[in-house]
C-alpha cells in the first residue's frame, strides 16, 4: 500500500507543480517547467509499472490518476477565488484524465519493456 501511495504522490506533484505555478490563462505544455514535469511523470509511471510489484495496470492507475487530481485541485482553488473561472471544469478534468492515463500507459509499457530487456533473466 505504501508503494501505491508513493507512486501516486510523486506523480501528483510532478503533474501538479507546473500546473499550479502557471497563471490560468498562460499555461502551456511547451513551458520548460511543464516539460520537466511531464518527463518526471513519465519516469515515475515507467518505474511504477516496470520495476515495482504494482505491475502495468496498477502502475498506470497510480500515476495516471494523479493528473486529473492535480487539475481538480487547481479548479477548486481557482473557483474559490473567482467562481466563473472554470465554467467547463468537467471537460478539463476528463481531458486531463485521458492525457494522464494515456501518457502513464505509454510510459508503463516502456517501463515493462526496459524491465524485460535489462532485468534479471
Amino acid at each position: 500500500m505504501k508503494l501505491w501511495l508513493t507512486c501516486s504522490g510523486a506523480a501528483f506533484l510532478a503533474a501538479g507543480l507546473p500546473w499550479w505555478t502557471a497563471p490560468y490563462n498562460r499555461f502551456s505544455l511547451s513551458h520548460p517547467l511543464a516539460i520537466l514535469g511531464c518527463l518526471a511523470f513519465v519516469l515515475i509511471a515507467a518505474w511504477a509499472a516496470g520495476w515495482t510489484p504494482l505491475g502495468l495496470g496498477r502502475g498506470t492507475l497510480a500515476a495516471g490518476a494523479a493528473v486529473p487530481a492535480a487539475v481538480m485541485v487547481r479548479v477548486l482553488v481557482d473557483t474559490m477565488k473567482d467562481p466563473t473561472s472554470h465554467n467547463l471544469w468537467p471537460f478539463e478534468v476528463v481531458i486531463a484524465g485521458m492525457f494522464g492515463l494515456g501518457l502513464a500507459f505509454a510510459a508503463a509499457l516502456l517501463g515493462r519493456l526496459f524491465r524485460r530487456l535489462l532485468g534479471p533473466g
